[in-house]
């Protein structure tokens, strides 16, 4: 039985929309007949491409594992005798290795104190979302949405504008193209979108980036280095509905739809997130980013670093003080947007860290359609496809029979 936690998150193309869902929304969008492909490995040179989901198997509850890499602390859950591509620590250790993935159960893995003796796991370096490349108008944009993310809040109205008259509202709604139904939709019950910026953020030219689309008022000053900006724009407010759900930092997080528009806008999106929340470290090449305890969008940092070939790290959270000296908890992570570590065909390989129970959970896992025949020397890449942790792991048909996956792969050493 090959099982995997119910809430494994994959990256997925829905009727031609990409979105990421868990293992068990899948299995409710594939029993309403919707058509479902998510991304694979294709071959030996590393190329990955999508591959059609034939069903999604529910196992119902079952006692799962978590393995933990000792890394980039990514993980899944699965049972204990769920088969997983998994091979030898010393994959990278020459000019060329010969891959020997081989198909163990989870409770075979090799797991001991010192990790750099564990078996390892193949992590893809991106995912292949065909996406136009867009242009600096949607990085701008994507830059605002990603900006409000970390220091925006909304402000709704107490009552929607009613007191017009229902012949001076049909008249706006004729200006705009629109029925009155559609106007009164878009006359939305938010009234204005707030925004927290420093004095940094003017000098960055940040707050240039965020007035060149939108009409913000003038700041007001809540701090020594510390400001509000206000806008009311409709364009604003409803590209923030569009993109995004949640009103404030603790259920802030995106929608699907962010990954449907150019990789220009989603590169706008994380690189104004980090504007915002991220702390630049010259000496490490990364940024470090903590949150206060919102874990869509924590998981949302981890995929549109996914989706755009950066590197992440998760870290331990801690407790810690606002400014006002509330105490909270915050999450962390570090987003790096150069690899420093071994990697070759948009691969690389992370030990094991550790292995744990974690209880019973809701069980699924896929059943995809054959990318080769049976009697094809590439039938081995058949049963396999990447959760949107990044992390090559094998559907439900994949049955533990010792198969091997024999494949060259150069070494990139990173300088």
């Amino acid at each position: 039985m090959n099982a995997l936690g119910g809430d494994t998150y994959l990256f997925a193309e829905i009727d031609g929309k990409y979105g990421v869902f868990t293992l068990k929304e899948l299995y409710e969008l594939h029993n309403q007949v919707h058509k479902i492909r998510v991304p694979t490995l294709l071959n030996e040179r590393g190329e990955k491409t999508w591959v059609e989901v034939e069903g999604v198997v529910s196992f119902g509850m079952q006692p799962l594992k978590r393995i933990t890499l000792s890394r980039s602390r990514l993980y899944t859950e699965a049972s204990e005798n769920t088969t997983i591509p998994a091979y030898s620590p010393n994959l990278f250790s020459g000019i060329e290795e010969q891959i020997k993935m081989r198909l163990k159960s989870v409770n075979e893995l090799n797991v001991t104190q010192d990790h750099r003796y564990n078996d390892t796991f193949l992590l893809t370096m991106r995912f292949p979302l065909n996406l136009p490349e867009g242009d600096q108008t949607d990085w701008e944009y994507g830059f605002t949405l990603g900006f409000f993310l970390s220091e925006g809040n909304l402000e709704y109205r107490k009552h929607k504008n009613t007191k017009q008259s229902l012949a001076t509202l049909n008249g706006l709604a004729r200006k705009k193209g629109m029925t009155l139904e559609e106007y009164l939709n878009y006359m939305t019950d938010i009234q204005r979108v707030s925004l927290a910026i420093g004095r940094s953020d003017f000098e960055r030219g940040y707050v240039g980036i965020l007035k060149k689309h939108f009409k913000f008022t003038t700041f007001r000053k809540v701090s020594e280095n510390g400001y509000e900006i206000f806008s009311s724009d409709l364009s604003l407010i409803h590209m923030i509905k569009n993109y995004t759900e949640g009103e404030t930092s603790h259920n802030k997080h995106v929608k699907n739809e962010v990954y449907n528009r150019s990789w220009k806008f989603l590169e706008g999106i994380l690189d104004g997130f980090l504007a915002g929340d991220g702390s630049f470290h010259k000496n490490a090449d990364l940024f470090q980013v903590g949150i206060t305890t919102n874990y869509r969008l924590y998981n949302d940092l981890i995929f549109l670093s996914k989706t755009l070939g950066y590197d992440i790290h998760l870290h331990n959270g801690r407790f810690t003080k606002s400014p006002a000296g509330k105490l909270f908890y915050e999450l962390s992570l570090s987003i790096s947007k150069n690899w420093h570590r071994h990697s070759a065909l948009g691969l690389v390989r992370e030990h094991i860290k550790k292995i744990e129970d974690v209880g019973e959970k809701e069980a699924f896992n896929l059943v995809l359609k054959p990318l080769y025949p049976e009697n094809d020397r590439r039938a081995k890449f058949n049963h396999l496809f990447f959760t949107a942790f990044g992390i090559l792991v094998s559907d439900a048909v994949k049955v533990l029979d010792r198969s091997v996956l024999n494949f060259s792969l150069p070494v990139l050493v990173s300088e």
